[in-house]
């Protein structure tokens, strides 16, 4: 993940804030707690789903299909999210 937020403006904020939020990183953990705290603060795993995609899309604007879906694979489980 790290790689793919290097190529990404704005990760250093990105990586601070996750650090400041004890997060630990950007591990499959970390994806899925994201998504349970979206879920506990109402939204629909559907919302959620559509933050994944938005998201996925907004960085493979930024920094190309290649190593966002290269990203994606690593992650087993990652493309229920988005």
């Amino acid at each position: 993940m790290r790689p793919l937020l290097a190529r990404l403006g704005g990760a250093k904020a990105l990586l601070r804030l996750a650090a400041g939020d004890k997060a630990g990183g950007f591990g499959m953990s970390e994806v899925v707690g994201a998504g349970m705290r979206m879920m506990a603060a109402g939204l629909s795993m559907e919302q959620v789903q559509g933050i994944g995609r938005d998201v996925i899309g907004f960085v493979r604007e930024q920094v190309g299909t290649k190593p966002v879906d290269k990203t994606v694979v690593a992650f087993p489980g990652l493309s229920q999210f988005i």
